[in-house]
C-alpha cells in the first residue's frame, strides 16, 4: 500500500514536471511570435516626400503585408488626425491632404492595436509657407541682368591735308621755289643769293582747324 502511494507521488511529479516544461514551450513559441510578428509590420525606412503648403506623402516598408493608420496632428501629444490605408501591402504610401501653410505636423504609423513611432517620439514635418517657396527648395528667380548702355561715339573728323605754300623769292633770283633756284644755280644767282632765298622765304604753317 506505502509501495503504491509513494508510485503514485513520484507519477504526479514526473506528469507536473513534464507539463510544466510543456506550458514554457508553450509560452516562449508564443511570446517569439509576437515578436516576429511585431518585427515583420514595424515600419521602415519612413520618408517624407513632395511636402507643400497644405499636402504631404509618407512613404514606408514592412516585411510583412499590414493594413496601416497614419494618425497626425499640429500636437505631438495630441494626434486627433487619422490617415487609414484601404488595402493590405508591403510598401506603404498615404497622401496627407487638407494642411494648414507653414505648420508643423507630427505623425505615428498604428498597425493592428500596435503604434509606431520615430524612436519613443512622432516623426514631423513642416509645411511650406509658399511665399518664394517652391518644391525645389525655394530657389529664387534669377533677374535678367540690365542691358548696358552704348554711348555713340562721334568719329574725329581728320584735319584737311594741309597743301604746301607757295615760296615766294625775294631775293636776286626770280625763281618760284627754291628748288627752281638750286636747279638753276650758277645761272645768274649768286651762293649769297642762295642762302638769302634759304632764310627768307621758310613758310610759316597755319594749321586748318579741326571740325
Amino acid at each position: 500500500m506505502l509501495h503504491n502511494l509513494n508510485l503514485k507521488k513520484a507519477l504526479a511529479i514526473v506528469i507536473g514536471v513534464v507539463l510544466g516544461i510543456i506550458v514554457i514551450f508553450l509560452a516562449f513559441t508564443l511570446a517569439q511570435n509576437v515578436l516576429t510578428r511585431a518585427t515583420n509590420v514595424k515600419p521602415q525606412d519612413v520618408v517624407i516626400s513632395s511636402v507643400t503648403q497644405n499636402s504631404a506623402k509618407v512613404t514606408w516598408t514592412t516585411d510583412q503585408e499590414t493594413l496601416s493608420n497614419i494618425e497626425y496632428g499640429t500636437s505631438a501629444t495630441a494626434l486627433s488626425f487619422s490617415a487609414p490605408e484601404t488595402e493590405k501591402t508591403k510598401s506603404h504610401s498615404v497622401d496627407l491632404t487638407l494642411l494648414s501653410k507653414s505648420t508643423t505636423y507630427y505623425f505615428q504609423i498604428a498597425v493592428g492595436g500596435q503604434k509606431y513611432d520615430n524612436g519613443g517620439i512622432p516623426w514631423t514635418f513642416t509645411t511650406r509657407s509658399g511665399e518664394g517657396d517652391s518644391q525645389t527648395g525655394g530657389a529664387n528667380p534669377i533677374a535678367s541682368p540690365t542691358a548696358a548702355l552704348t554711348t555713340a561715339v562721334t568719329p574725329t573728323t581728320l584735319p584737311t591735308a594741309i597743301p604746301s605754300p607757295t615760296v615766294v623769292i625775294t631775293g636776286g633770283c626770280n625763281f618760284s621755289n627754291c628748288e627752281d633756284m638750286k636747279a638753276n644755280f650758277g645761272k645768274g644767282c649768286t651762293t649769297q643769293d642762295y642762302f638769302k632765298c634759304v632764310r627768307k622765304t621758310t613758310p610759316t604753317l597755319t594749321p586748318t582747324p579741326t571740325r
